[in-house]
């Protein structure tokens, strides 16, 4: 990856230095910087544009700590979901200007019902045949077709092991923008959540869906997490956000199409809904 040295010095505030520790990511313009306390410890590494938005990012992190202590739902995996939801409607704003659905992509028509055709049967004369008539054979009666068998109703699951669908954690670097479909879906979490997930498997709720999207997909949600400074608060770094794969065909019939992150996206998304 192309970097470059950051130049600037130690800055010291509040009884807190903050010096960079690293270089400076021509990409995304962010530094990793190093705080310390005044014995000189480490408190926090924190990727940020400046070393003043680094320390900024390490008070609201300290913060945000103080009240997940206090309030329920305020943990880091309650963040990034939110985070996720706020980038989700940003893009589902008017004002975002809509790609195509992607080829593929397009809603799933179930299948019509088979319905049994109606049997005519012959009409029964009551006139009396003249007895020295020749008569014809009578034509063979039509056999009634076997009715159809009752459809079988759609999978339901609230739990999937991740055993059986291959759920793993895979490396993000090597995903690009331009990579084609593969026989995987890719989910964006929290490094402490993904190996919950690893350990017990997926939980699934129809009322919150798990995101999912094709492969091509991952470089575009990273990005918008990225930008969003609730991910980057409490010293966090790339290391907090995992990137999970499972079997694709394994939940085939327990997704559903999110149209509107894909016409942001450019690429298939859906949610795993559990089926039903």
């Amino acid at each position: 990856m192309p970097t470059d040295r950051y130049t600037i010095g130690a800055m010291v505030k509040n009884g807190f230095r903050v010096r960079p520790a690293g270089l400076r990511d021509r990409r995304t313009g962010l530094t990793p910087f190093r705080i310390e306390d005044a014995q000189g410890r480490q408190v926090a590494r924190i990727a940020a544009r400046r070393d003043t938005q680094a320390l900024a990012l390490y008070w609201r992190g300290r913060g945000c700590r103080e009240l997940a202590g206090i309030l329920p739902g305020y943990g880091p995996e309650d963040r990034l979901r939110r985070s996720i939801d706020m980038a989700r409607s940003r893009l589902s704003s008017d004002d975002m200007r809509e790609l195509p659905l992607p080829e593929g992509a397009a809603d799933r028509q179930p299948p019509r019902p088979r319905v049994p055709r109606a049997v005519r049967r012959p009409a029964i004369s009551t006139a009396q045949d003249d007895l020295f008539q020749t008569r014809t054979p009578a034509e063979p009666a039509a056999v009634a077709p076997a009715p159809a068998p009752p459809a079988t109703p759609p999978r339901r699951v609230a739990h999937l092991d991740a055993g059986e669908i291959q759920l793993a954690r895979v490396h993000y670097r090597g995903l690009q923008p331009s990579d084609p479909p593969d026989s995987f879906l890719y989910h964006i979490a929290s490094s402490r959540h993904a190996e919950q997930m690893l350990r017990d498997g997926l939980d699934l709720n129809p009322r919150q869906p798990l995101p999912l999207t094709e492969r091509g997909g991952v470089p575009y949600w990273l990005s918008l997490l990225v930008d969003d400074a609730d991910v980057m608060m409490d010293g966090a770094e790339e290391e907090d956000i995992a990137v999970l794969r499972l079997k694709r065909f394994m939940v085939d019939d327990l997704i559903e199409d999110d149209p509107d992150a894909t016409r942001s996206s450019g690429v298939a998304c859906y949610f795993l809904t559990g089926g039903g």
